[in-house]
């Protein structure tokens, strides 16, 4: 169990008694930022369960602020001295502020991956809080490409690159198998890491809006962009990843980047493809698939993510004769 806090205790008993505008001050003085380590599933679990007095004021005052878009965005300390921009009540807000950690393992990985001039590129970029991590450690002489189709997302990646001084492009377009447009389903705000090409595949995810939106291939930004090297590729984009692979044929082929996608089955089928689409096709292209252990939040070799969960695929050494290639 955790150990006794006075104050957070203190400010629980308290806590109908404040203002919102009072909680909002506090925010910043109580959000926690876990350093990059592993944090492995069946340990988040565990301190959830067994939650201290800290964990429980600040999933009070998440809870107090849940779907209220109208609150001003609140300050929180995020890697490396930078700082995130959050809407108290969002599904990022309350893993980087109640749980003081967003994708912990695989932010683990970035933080020994990721070295002074890199190339990397951030495919479902959202607010940014990928695309801040690698501008902070490819620098310097590294370079961060974004993909964000949504107007709504683009603003908050913008003012938190803009928060951090932080040098990175971001391109209005969704990434896909080819050129050309598409209609964005933008989620309530609450649930925005949910918008989506295709169609919501969980519970309590409701409709905010469409957008039509701009679809890019990989392979043609990285021709106009005069690309040499890409170092990582992450894609999170609800079910859009093996379009999006189809599309990077001649990177995946040239530049060999190493991979870090969701693999969520549902995602992928209400977008026409399957797991098993997506894994042999990254089969194909010769690359080896790593999945974060439950218990120790280590890569181990293998991809079994029951829950969707992220995977890291690293190309397999090319050898004479070998032709792996995606079509």
């Amino acid at each position: 169990m955790p150990p006794p806090d006075p104050w957070a205790e203190s400010l629980l008993r308290r806590l109908p008694f404040f203002r919102d505008e009072e909680l909002l001050e506090l925010i910043p003085k109580l959000a926690v930022c876990r350093p990059p380590t592993p944090w492995p599933r069946g340990m988040v679990e565990r301190a959830i369960a067994q939650s201290g007095s800290g964990m429980q004021l600040r999933q009070q005052i998440w809870e107090r602020f849940a779907g209220n878009r109208e609150l001003p965005p609140s300050l929180v300390n995020w890697h490396h001295g930078s700082q995130l921009r959050l809407n108290m009540g969002s599904e990022i807000s309350h893993s980087l502020f109640v749980l003081g950690a967003f994708d912990p393992n695989e932010f683990a990985f970035l933080e020994t991956f990721l070295q002074p001039g890199m190339v990397f590129v951030d495919g479902g970029a959202h607010e940014g809080v990928y695309s801040l991590f690698a501008a902070l450690r490819t620098a310097p002489g590294g370079r961060v490409i974004a993909f964000e189709p949504s107007d709504r997302e683009r603003s908050a990646w913008k003012a938190n690159m803009e928060l951090n001084h932080c040098q990175a492009m971001l391109i209005d377009a969704a990434l896909g198998q080819a050129d050309g447009e598409a209609t964005l389903i933008v989620a309530q705000g609450q649930r925005s890491g949910h918008n989506t090409l295709g169609s919501f595949v969980w519970e309590g995810v409701r409709e905010a809006r469409r957008e039509r939106v701009t679809l890019r291939s990989l392979d043609r930004v990285a021709d106009e962009l005069g690309l040499t090297r890409l170092d990582l590729l992450k894609l999170d984009i609800e079910g859009a990843e093996t379009a999006a692979l189809r599309g990077a044929a001649r990177v995946l082929r040239e530049f060999r980047p190493v991979l870090l996608l969701e693999v969520s089955p549902r995602s992928l089928a209400a977008q026409g493809s399957s797991r098993e689409e997506l894994l042999a096709l990254l089969d194909e292209s010769g690359y080896e698939l790593f999945s974060f252990d439950y218990w120790t939040g280590e890569l181990i070799s293998g991809h079994s993510n029951p829950g969707g969960e992220n995977l890291v695929a690293r190309p397999r050494p090319i050898t004479a004769g070998d032709s792996a290639r995606v079509t």
